[in-house]
């Protein structure tokens, strides 16, 4: 039984040997060393290193850029329940069997596989001084002179959340698209012969239900709100206040090359990301039963 027990124990420490090793490479290693480059001066063309303490953090709290950068990833998160909500009622509605629903799924789900820089692209050209959308609101008199949809620091940041909003809403739609499939419908069958409506339906079983997929969605939307980068980086290259904590993290390391400050942002950054990971989890996640 010794010899089993041992051997049992050998596989296992093989098994795991080469998934521990490539985190330990790829993701452990990394984490400590980022984290003791935040207090140090960082320079990566002569590798030096020099230990500075806490200089990087008191200098990035007391930049307004990081206070605008976090102010502006709030901001963000407002985007959240409306793309869930929005995604939610368009997997009902591509839930439903109706013809050509298959097209009107591939339809809302294109955005999603089209590249960002396309997508930015083509924003940016309907967001110009004289693109699609000015000239329509022109032409039916909301507007009386152009906008400067992604200079103004008015309208900078909400236009490429709205970017965001679009593109999002297909991706969330699939997800929720398999949760409602993942639904018995006898239980849909027996609410109806027991004389429950649509309301009922939806707030007593579609909703609970889908209750451990709204986690999901809600949490790696919160992220990707958080860390949004892209939408930023190609259509306003940070600026017309639209700066963000990840566009800083990259404006320090790869634009004015201060990696300590970087690494320490990124630090700070990470912070945040676990706390409103955790908000998730209080708010969508299994709760115990009361005994």
């Amino acid at each position: 039984m010794r010899a089993r027990k041992r051997q049992t124990i050998i596989i296992a420490v093989l098994f795991l040997a080469v998934p521990l090793t490539l985190l330990s490479i790829f993701t452990y290693y990394p984490i400590i060393r980022g984290i003791i480059l935040s207090f140090c001066d960082y320079n990566m063309f002569t590798k030096k290193i020099t230990w500075v303490g806490l200089s990087n953090y008191k200098e990035i709290f007391r930049n307004k850029y990081f206070y605008e950068a976090l102010v502006n990833i709030l901001k963000y998160l407002i985007v959240v329940p409306f793309i869930q909500f929005v995604a939610i009622l368009t997997a009902i509605l591509v839930n439903q069997k109706l013809p050509g629903i298959k097209f009107f799924r591939t339809l809302f789900y294109v955005p999603v596989i089209t590249g960002s820089v396309i997508v930015s692209m083509t924003w940016r050209w309907i967001y110009n001084v004289d693109g699609l959308l000015n000239s329509f609101l022109l032409s039916i008199g909301v507007i009386k002179e152009p906008v400067m949809w992604l200079t103004d620091e008015r309208f900078a940041l909400y236009s490429v959340m709205f970017v965001t909003f679009w593109r999002g809403i297909g991706y969330y739609m699939v997800i929720y698209l398999a949760g409602l499939q993942n639904i018995p419908t006898e239980l849909y069958e027996a609410a109806k012969i027991d004389g429950a409506n649509s309301r009922h339906l939806l707030t007593k079983i579609t909703l609970p239900l889908l209750k451990p997929t709204m986690l999901f969605c809600f949490t790696i939307s919160s992220l990707a709100a958080l860390k949004v980068f892209e939408e930023v980086f190609l259509m306003t290259q940070g600026g017309s206040g639209t700066t963000t904590m990840m566009y800083l993290i990259y404006d320090y390391a790869f634009v004015r090359f201060k990696f300590g400050l970087s690494t320490a942002t990124s630090v700070i950054f990470a912070g945040i990301l676990i706390t409103f990971t955790v908000i998730n989890f209080k708010f969508f996640g299994p709760r115990g039963e009361k005994k």
